[in-house]
């Protein structure tokens, strides 16, 4: 493939599509791409990096070479279409990493959770450690900017995604690579539109560790087990809290806004300065899978300055002893980790989320949402992301939820003005304690986190709260 030509990205504001429109620009192409919203972080995103941006219509493909489809893209799509009836070629966007970058060496992050800040980890250090890999990350990695960059070494970090890959080709994407080295993080199961059964879910990860070349690093459980069991790695090693693991942590301390760890029993002090003790894990996973390339002494160097993943956890307001915090997590246990590990440095925790991912819709997590959100002091239920397309039979049943949250006396409200809510119960309790606000959702939340950011602006300075926002990344 000839590396000038033009490009169209169809779902372009996907996290991993907006990291393949950066990737292809760099390799040299023209690249345009179209989705029905654009939000942060991928809009800033493509908008840095000068790739202009449409609503979908099918005017967009005329003069491209050809066309790369995300899997949010239905064939009646317009531009598919008009790909079709042109005789355009189309890509998912596994082919075409593969297309372009298949010589490289792939070292490829699964899990159902943490894949995203391990691959971020795994390429920060390689990056400190003078490897200039190549990488592509469902969420933008703050010490690079960007979640996809084109390095000048020959080892490419993807994060293995187990969602299927495209309208004509439903397998899952992770399928589509043949990994050098790989880690299988947590498992738990995910994705019910795709997966009707956990051993469904299961049996793909088994699949994709089949694939696995070299060395594969796996979370210390039992599901993970099962599924390495059949990898034909020639190296296995695994990480976890406890010492039936290879890798596990010990010693850990909390200190500002981070952790310190010994590993096993090495002779070195690890600091991360990340909340949440599932960052210690993600690290510990990262290591693993790199413990034979790079040095002990030097990783414990790298780490304390790994600044995270943009929307893991990120601190998005602060004034005084009031935060803000935008968290991606839309999976029972993630809420759960998050509001535990906002815990630990706040003395009140209050939650707002957006049933936003196919899974959170319905009722498949609804006792394990009950259990997350009761770990929060009040809980702020948005609209349900395209309500009208899931199955009232099926749909999560907000009702149930905040009653039971209520009968657990929890304060729990499901509103689609969150915002305009969220303040006016925030005007009938003390905020002279350590509060933290967490927003939860895979996507943009209607614009509600954003209307919350100018509402408690607003009410800090009537009320003369505090000082002056210390940080808003979001602005």
């Amino acid at each position: 493939m000839r590396k000038k030509g033009k490009v169209h990205i169809s779902g372009v504001c996907g996290v991993a599509m907006g990291g393949v429109a950066v990737l292809l620009k760099e390799y040299g192409f023209e690249v345009t791409g179209s989705d029905s919203l654009f939000f942060p972080p991928m809009s800033e995103q493509l908008r840095r990096y000068g790739i202009p941006t449409f609503q979908f219509s099918k005017e967009n493909i005329k003069d491209a070479d050809f066309v790369v489809v995300g899997n949010s893209v239905s064939k009646d799509n317009e531009e598919v279409q008009e790909s079709i009836a042109l005789g355009k070629k189309m890509y998912s966007y596994p082919e075409i990493i593969n297309e372009l970058f298949g010589d490289k060496r792939f070292f490829v992050i699964a899990g159902t959770h943490g894949k995203t800040t391990t691959t971020s980890c795994v390429s920060f250090l390689l990056w400190m450690g003078g490897y200039s890999p190549s990488f592509l990350v469902g969420g933008v990695p703050i010490n690079f900017g960007v979640s996809a960059k084109l390095g000048q070494g020959d080892i490419f970090v993807i994060e293995g995604d187990e969602y299927d890959t495209a309208f004509f080709d439903k397998t899952p994407k992770f399928w589509h690579f043949n990994p050098e080295r790989a880690v299988v993080g947590p498992i738990e199961y995910d994705h019910a539109d795709m997966y009707k059964t956990f051993d469904d879910y299961k049996r793909s990860f088994v699949e994709f560790s089949r694939r696995v070349k070299n060395k594969i690093a796996f979370f210390s459980s039992d599901v993970t087990k099962e599924v390495v069991s059949e990898s034909k790695a020639t190296d296995k090693v695994s990480f976890g809290w406890g010492e039936e693991s290879d890798l596990f942590p010990s010693g850990v301390k909390k200190v500002e806004f981070g952790y310190s760890f010994k590993i096993r029993d090495l002779p070195y002090e690890f600091r991360l300065n990340l909340f949440g003790r599932h960052n210690i894990i993600n690290s510990i996973a990262s290591i693993s899978l790199l413990s034979d390339i790079l040095k002990f002494d030097r990783i414990c160097d790298y780490i304390p300055h790994f600044k995270g993943v943009r929307r893991r956890l990120e601190v998005i307001f602060s004034s005084q002893d009031f935060v803000v915090i935008d968290d991606f997590a839309h999976h029972p246990t993630e809420i759960a980790s998050g509001i535990a590990s906002i815990r630990e440095f706040f003395d009140v925790v209050y939650v707002a989320f957006e049933p936003r991912s196919y899974t959170s819709r319905t009722q498949a997590h609804l006792e394990g949402f009950k259990k997350a959100f009761e770990l929060a002091d009040a809980i702020f239920i948005g609209k349900i992301f395209k309500e009208d397309k899931i199955p009232e039979k099926i749909r999560l049943n907000t009702a149930e939820l905040v009653s039971y949250l209520r009968s657990k006396g929890k304060y729990a409200v499901y509103d689609q003005n969150v915002a305009e809510r969220f303040i006016e119960f925030l005007s009938s309790v003390d905020l002279r304690k350590k509060t933290a606000v967490i927003f939860m959702t895979s996507g943009d939340f209607y614009g509600e986190r954003d209307k919350f950011i100018l509402g408690i602006r607003r009410f800090m300075t009537t009320h003369s709260i505090g000082q002056a926002p210390l940080q808003n990344s979001e602005s």
